[in-house]
């Protein structure tokens, strides 16, 4: 049924986890070059009760799929339950892997010393930071045990990231790996939300707050564009009003997802939850039943 990489096959099956949430515009592709590029042991999406087919085209790729209504955190946390490898790779809804020895060069790296993850980089960007999940191989159990809450609704990652520095742990990076589409970059307010993120996460930390202007910096200047390098300043302005008032800021959250192309605010809201979806924490659905290992 799909078409792999001949060298995928000679390579240990790895499962593969997807957190969704209306992400139909995106996860096709996703799912198509997960299936060709890697050799994929399970498939395992876990959705917030998406309403625009995205449950349908996951089941379509052969995906189990689970569904949750805590947070990211806990749609992290779900797939990492049920994975059966060490270690597993985070694919998010909006990345399509684009370099086909992708898989080959994150386990090089992985069994370097001291190594706890490997990040899968965009196209055309040279400078390396952070423990993002949009295409990374890490290990199962360390990441369990590195203890994401569930609730967390962004910079799950800081959880992380602090193991790591605590146990002196490096991420490797692989070059030129996938194309990115960054749904919910252009949501209004993204700069406030990321703040009360990483305030939320970490509390009053300077330590995230200089880092956090570090990652913008480098952000910008990946992208190669003047006007977004001139943009970083004041990206980090706002930025640092979401960490000082986190109240504020932390609408933004998988359960409020930026317009699709060519939709506007309507469109959103008949997608939003039913009331009979609210009363629900969170549900697996049958084709995913099984035990969840830890």
């Amino acid at each position: 049924m799909v078409n792999h990489d001949d060298g995928a096959l000679d390579l240990p099956p790895v499962d593969v986890l997807v957190a969704t949430y209306e992400s139909a515009a995106t996860l096709r592709e996703t799912l198509a070059a997960v299936r060709t590029h890697l050799p994929v042991h399970h498939l395992i999406v876990v959705d917030r009760f998406s309403r625009d087919g995205s449950p349908e085209i996951a089941r379509e790729a052969g995906a189990r799929v689970y569904n949750e209504r805590t947070g990211l955190g806990r749609a992290r946390n779900l797939a990492l339950e049920a994975a059966d490898t060490d270690p597993v790779l985070f694919v998010d809804s909006d990345v399509v892997i684009s370099r086909p020895d992708f898989y080959a060069r994150a386990l090089e790296e992985y069994r370097r010393p001291r190594t706890v993850a490997v990040v899968g980089m965009s196209r055309g960007h040279r400078f390396r930071y952070g423990l993002p999940l949009g295409l990374t191989l890490v290990g199962r159990r360390w990441a369990l045990e590195a203890r994401i809450p569930d609730d967390a609704q962004g910079r799950e990652t800081y959880y992380l990231q602090r193991a790591a520095r605590l146990q002196r742990l490096r991420t490797r990076y692989v070059l030129e790996a996938m194309r990115h589409h960054g749904t919910y970059r252009s949501a209004a307010h993204w700069p406030e939300f990321q703040g009360a993120a990483i305030r939320r996460a970490s509390g009053w930390n300077p330590r995230e707050l200089a880092y956090a202007g570090l990652v913008v910096g480098l952000m910008h200047l990946n992208s190669r564009r003047v006007r977004n390098v001139a943009y970083s300043p004041i990206f980090y302005l706002k930025l640092l009003r979401g960490f000082l008032d986190p109240g504020r800021w932390s609408r933004l959250d998988r359960s409020a997802p930026p317009s699709l192309p060519g939709e506007g605010a309507a469109a959103l809201r008949r997608r939003r939850p039913c009331a009979s979806e609210q009363g629900h924490q969170e549900v697996v659905s049958q084709e995913a039943e099984r035990p969840m290992r830890r």
